[in-house]
């Protein structure tokens, strides 16, 4: 007795299929001599076929009245010789923070001057605060053969402004989108708004606090930017948006824009820069001007299985370029005596990740900067009373999948008082569910 088989296709597949059987049978006039090894390799050169064309039917793009060009292609959405991707996040974070810090709606965007603040409050009490300011939202492009390369936009918004931003934390806790980054990218250059190119993202620690620590390069301007290949990575040079103002204060009075260059190399020993950053000061109303500089090192190496060590220096003139504008780009004092001083400070960090599992690790980072020049008029030369700051973070992440990662944090800061030997401190604990799409 013959058991026989169905097999459940497409109606195109099996049109296809018993188009082919004639052919099939032709060849197969003398069935009855053919080993069974022979029918057993017919058999699965049918069932290959009927898979191939039941792919080709099931990934053919469906077209409609309303969109005859639009088709899902990879991560985004294709609209003629160009795709169109959407990501961002979603990320919820609720914050402890020592000496009464309550500010409004803004933990997550805290500056260390915020911190500062409220270490020298001389209030004990913790203060519980709520914020998804930091959600993102991007949308990107990439359109093929633009006079021969490909142009790529990215666009990406938050809502994370200044704490004194227009906001209702009694009813609706509304707050206005803000412009993070917004450029394209042409044959090898950048134009618009992206991270300086004085930063090398690479070796930022993993924290819930993204850019909080006391000392990381961490700033996005407006710029055109170029990069080219060179020996062992690639070599980037920008011109970027000049400013030398403080807090909401800007001057608005550069002749020149800063000139920026990073050179970084990648290999399977990691990732290893050097930046540099020249810098023309003015002040219009002393009628002064002064040329300035930095440079900065970085490097994220491998250590153990997935572990990593994340390090930077910078020294320089960095003014507003430092740990999120902790300091001023001159010396205030000096500057409102008629002269232009740059304010020279130093800034290190190092962070050890640690996968304690695929799906768990952990960051250690400490942080420290530091005013380097002696200020004329102290300590009204700088933004606060503190001429110093250490940060110490450490964290526990789950990745409970690559869309969502849950995390608690801890934060510790020191901040070291002009003229003297005393100082003050301020402590958070942070958790945060970040959530991709």
């Amino acid at each position: 007795m013959t058991t026989k088989r169905h097999i459940n296709t497409h109606p195109l597949t099996r049109a296809l299929a018993l188009a082919g059987l004639p052919i099939f049978a032709l060849g197969s006039a003398g069935v009855s001599a053919q080993s069974n090894s022979e029918l057993e390799q017919l058999r699965e050169r049918i069932q290959i076929l009927e898979k191939k064309l039941e792919g080709a039917v099931s990934t053919a793009p469906e077209l409609s009245e309303d969109n005859p060009y639009i088709l899902r292609e990879g991560d985004g959405l294709k609209i003629g010789d160009t795709t169109i991707s959407f990501g961002g996040f979603i990320k919820a974070d609720m914050i402890y923070g020592s000496d009464g810090n309550g500010t409004l709606n803004g933990y997550s965007i805290g500056l260390p001057r915020t911190f500062a603040s409220a270490a020298a409050s001389g209030t004990s009490d913790w203060k519980a605060g709520f914020s998804a300011r930091e959600s993102r939202i991007s949308i990107g492009t990439e359109t093929d053969d633009v006079a021969g390369h490909k142009l790529r936009t990215y666009v990406e918004m938050d809502f994370n402004q200044a704490r004194t931003a227009d906001g209702n934390e009694v009813v609706s806790n509304s707050y206005s989108p803000r412009l993070r980054q917004a450029y394209g990218n042409w044959n090898g250059w950048d134009f618009g708004q992206t991270y300086t190119t004085f930063t090398d993202l690479a070796a930022m620690p993993e924290i819930l606090d993204q850019g909080k620590q006391a000392a990381f390069i961490y700033s996005a301007q407006p710029m055109l930017r170029y990069t080219m290949a060179a020996p062992g990575g690639k070599l980037m040079v920008a011109l970027e948006n000049p400013e030398d103002g403080f807090g909401t204060t800007s001057y608005d009075d550069q002749s020149y824009p800063d000139l920026t260059a990073r050179y970084q190399i990648r290999g399977k020993f990691g990732f290893y820069s050097i930046a540099g950053l020249l810098r023309n000061l003015e002040d219009d109303g002393a009628e002064d001007t002064k040329l300035a500089g930095a440079v900065s090192l970085s490097a994220r190496i491998p250590t153990i299985g997935r572990d990593d060590i994340r390090m930077q220096y910078s020294y320089g003139a960095l003014g507003r370029y430092m740990g999120l504008f902790t300091y001023p780009d001159v010396d205030l004092g000096a500057q409102a005596a008629g002269k232009v001083e740059p304010l020279n400070v130093y800034g290190a960090t190092a962070a050890y990740r640690h996968f304690w599992s695929p799906a768990w690790r952990s960051t250690v980072t400490v942080s420290h900067t530091e005013i380097v020049d002696d200020l004329e008029f102290s300590p009204a030369g700088t933004l606060s009373y503190f001429d110093s700051s250490s940060s110490v973070h450490a964290n526990i992440l789950w990745s409970a999948h690559k869309n969502l990662i849950l995390g608690l944090e801890y934060a510790y800061w020191d901040f070291g008082e002009i003229a003297s030997s005393s100082s003050q401190q301020y402590e958070q604990v942070m958790a945060s569910a970040k959530m991709s799409f």
